[in-house]
């Protein structure tokens, strides 16, 4: 197996609005598929009492057919903890690959639509693009 051509990261941030914000770059695939959901599972709790769960998309470079079980293992933890996942900032390929096994409408909502075009709050008060 070789190594991704771009390397992932997670970074999280759990906001003082109660919602915990993850912020992904790099390659979403078989070799960081659990470094997202140990990130997610170190700070959600189903006790716990975040508000929600956003995760910045926009740093992603790929995700391969195991960071698409990633991230439905993701909505898995967020539904535990009580929390809506966003996936804000979705690259266009991440949004093709949704379309094209049918799980789009079950990691997005209608809502999240105009999320394409209009950027979430970030943590520190900055928008980012």
């Amino acid at each position: 197996m070789t190594s991704p051509d771009h390397t992932f990261d997670v970074r999280a941030v759990a906001a003082p609005d109660r919602i915990l914000y993850l912020t992904l770059t790099g390659d979403l695939a078989w070799e960081s598929a659990d470094e997202l959901l140990d990130a997610a599972r170190a700070h959600l709790d189903p006790a716990g009492d975040r508000a929600g769960l956003h995760v910045d998309c926009g740093g992603l470079t790929l995700c391969d057919s195991m960071g698409l079980s990633a991230l439905l293992a993701l909505h898995r933890l967020a539904e535990a903890a009580g929390v809506p996942l966003r996936l804000d900032h979705r690259p266009p390929f991440l949004d093709r690959l949704l379309r094209l096994t049918g799980t789009y409408e079950y990691l997005t909502d209608l809502h999240d639509l105009h999320d394409i075009a209009t950027p979430s709050a970030h943590p520190r008060g900055r928008r980012e693009v």
